[in-house]
C-alpha cells in the first residue's frame, strides 16, 4: 500500500484540478490532488501553530518617550507590517500576587500599537509605565 507524500516543510497550492464525470478515475492521478490537499492541510496547521506560539517582548521603563501618547519601538524578529498580533500580559506562575498585579497594571496601560517589518511600536495614551515589564504577542508571522 502506498501513502500520500506530505512534503517537509509542507507546501501550499491553489492549483488543484477539478474532477468531473469525464475524468479518468485512475488512482495514481487522483493521488496527485489528494497529496496537494493533504499538503495544504499540513501547511495550514503549521501556520496556525506558528501564530499561536507566544513571543515575549520586554518593555523597559526607560524606553518610553516623554510625550503623550507615550511610545516605545521594540524589535520583534519575524513580525510583519501586515500582522495584527494579540497582546497579553506576561505573568508567569512563579510570580507572587503583588508582582502579577503590577505586571497586569503596566500591560493594561498599553492603548494601541503598530507593526512594521521587524518592529512593534507600543503606545500608552494616558499614563507612562513606571516599571519594566513584558508582554506576550500571539499572531506573529515568522514565529518559528
Amino acid at each position: 500500500m502506498a501513502f500520500c507524500n506530505v512534503k517537509n516543510p509542507p507546501e501550499y497550492t491553489t492549483d488543484i484540478r477539478k474532477w468531473d464525470r469525464d475524468t479518468l478515475a485512475d488512482g495514481q492521478e487522483m493521488a496527485v490532488e489528494i497529496e496537494q490537499l493533504f499538503n495544504n492541510t499540513f501547511y495550514n496547521k503549521a501556520i496556525q501553530e506558528q501564530h499561536e506560539k507566544p513571543i515575549e517582548v520586554n518593555l523597559p521603563e526607560s524606553g518610553w518617550s516623554d510625550i503623550v501618547p507615550y511610545s516605545q519601538r521594540v524589535a520583534v524578529p519575524g513580525i510583519k507590517e501586515t500582522d495584527n498580533p494579540i497582546i497579553s500580559p506576561c505573568t508567569p506562575k512563579s510570580l507572587d500576587a503583588a508582582a502579577v498585579k503590577l505586571k497586569r497594571k503596566m500591560a493594561g496601560m498599553i492603548t494601541d500599537g503598530e507593526t512594521e517589518d521587524g518592529y512593534v511600536t507600543f503606545y500608552c495614551g494616558e499614563k507612562k509605565p513606571t516599571e519594566d515589564f513584558s508582554v506576550y504577542l500571539r499572531g506573529v508571522s515568522a514565529n518559528g
